[in-house]
């Protein structure tokens, strides 16, 4: 098996219990109160962050995964940005779905995952690229920006199917308030159980 299928295999898996979470725990608060608006808010405000950070990094990387070593734009200040903005995407998700027990887990899993995901792809990116690759690691951190690598050329060539592949993310980005919204109706109306109020 490669390491792109182990990785998205691995990455289906841990969204599981958060998909289930999302579903069926909900907030003991009143969706109408202040704390819900403040928190769902926080929750647009992450996604957002997440949402530009996968954009940013596709057109870097889009389409030259496994081809050659990126090392300008975000891949100048840390070398997995894409996994990254997924996290603060996850985050945000959280915060919209105004699931406290989703934040929770969300670093409980994802965090492990994507550690064990990184590893798997480093060991792969080593076996291709060697020495180019191993100067790269030592220079840029694994997560943690350094803001002082920064650099970007003045343009650079941009796939155009991950542009597709970007703009579905991004509707479904999009979309995830508003199902958030559908599962506060089906919640009301007793069509979806709620499992467990947290906290």
């Amino acid at each position: 098996m490669s390491v792109r299928r182990l990785r998205l295999r691995l990455l289906r898996w841990a969204f599981i219990p958060i998909i289930f979470v999302a579903i069926f725990v909900r907030p003991s608060w009143s969706v109408e109160s202040m704390a819900a608006f403040v928190i769902e808010a926080c929750g647009y405000l992450f996604l957002l962050g997440g949402l530009v950070i996968r954009i940013w990094c596709t057109f870097y990387i889009g389409g030259q995964k496994s081809k050659e070593i990126i090392i300008s734009g975000p891949y100048s200040l840390c070398r997995n940005p894409l996994y990254v903005g997924t996290f603060i995407l996850s985050i945000g998700a959280g915060f919209c779905f105004e699931n406290l027990l989703m934040l929770a887990i969300v670093p409980a899993i994802i965090i492990p995952v994507h550690v064990i995901v990184v590893r798997m792809e480093e060991t792969h990116l080593e076996q291709i690229f060697g020495e180019e690759y191993r100067v790269y690691k030592q220079k840029v951190p694994r997560f943690w920006p350094n803001f002082s690598n920064y650099n970007s050329p003045d343009s650079f060539n941009v796939n155009v199917n991950a542009i597709r592949r970007i703009a579905l993310d991004t509707l479904g980005v999009l979309l995830l308030p508003e199902i958030e919204d559908l599962l506060e109706v089906l919640h009301h109306h007793g069509i979806v159980p709620v499992l467990w109020h947290f906290p």
